[in-house]
């Protein structure tokens, strides 16, 4: 079981299977810092490994998902003198940002996003990159990048993948602000939830539900599920047999098979 990390700006708290993470940064209003930066990568990282968890789920607090970029430090960063033989650090920061996205998509466990507030710019990057959204009346959503005159550089991706190109292109060109009911309706939300008990029903639903699951396989699942994006059905063949064949050889796969015959729940199944 790995140990919680150090953070400064997401309150990290284990329950059972579920590591959650608030995002808890009133005075930018969740927006995405380099402490935010750092802290998500400390809890992917130390995460990564752990089969003992099931799901992550990143929510954020102070009525805010997460507004999107932090313009007070690329202000500073470009006010900065820049020496000839120096990288550019608004490449840095950005470059940066888009290794988080890339390790939060293809994190091993499930990703809940819970969006009950702005998701702006960079926020509706995370909640791309989730694979289940749960949004309340409160969400609000936007591709507000373009109105600073900026490009949703790093995002845009995970956003395409997530909504299509239809509507990120609409979004992302317009900047439109939209709610809860129209991401579900776009498919960035997978359960809009009027009410808190819906929001606590749609939670359990799901934990019960990936709690059956052998947390082996999914990390082997989504892995061979991102690795279809633009490959032909074929070229896959090998991979996922070898994927196949070493999951059923492993513990797991000899313990699920046992369960099936024997007709009892596998040792891996938890309630949450």
């Amino acid at each position: 079981m790995a140990e919680l990390p150090a953070t400064k700006v997401v309150r990290l708290e284990r329950r059972g299977f579920r590591m959650i993470a608030t995002i808890d940064d009133p005075a930018t209003r969740n927006a995405m810092t380099d402490a935010l930066v750092a802290d998500l990568f400390a809890i992917l990282e130390a995460t990564h490994d752990d089969r003992s968890l099931r799901a992550l789920v990143l929510q954020g607090a102070n009525g805010a998902f997460c507004a999107g970029a932090n313009l007070k430090g690329n202000l500073a960063r470009l006010k900065a003198d820049l020496k000839l033989d120096e990288t550019d650090p608004l490449f840095t920061a950005n470059r940066r940002g888009g290794e988080l996205y890339a390790k939060l998509n293809a994190h091993p466990m499930l990703v809940i996003a819970i969006v009950d507030g702005p998701a702006f710019g960079g926020g509706l990057g995370l909640t791309s990159c989730a694979d289940i959204v749960l949004a309340t009346p409160r969400a609000r959503f936007a591709l507000s990048e373009t109105g600073l005159g900026i490009p949703p550089a790093q995002i845009a991706p995970y956003v395409v993948a997530r909504i299509g190109l239809k509507h990120a292109r609409r979004l992302a060109l317009t900047g439109a602000r939209f709610d809860g009911q129209e991401g579900a309706a776009i498919g960035l939300v997978d359960h809009f939830c009027p009410r808190d008990d819906d929001l606590q029903a749609a939670l359990n639903a799901i934990y019960e539900n990936v709690g059956r699951c052998a947390p082996g396989a999914n990390a082997t699942t989504k892995r061979l599920l991102l690795a279809t994006v633009g490959r032909r059905p074929e070229e896959l063949t090998d991979e996922a047999a070898t994927a196949f064949s070493a999951a059923l050889r492993s513990e797991e796969g000899r313990e699920g098979l046992a369960a099936f015959l024997e007709k009892r729940p596998a040792r891996w199944v938890e309630k949450a």
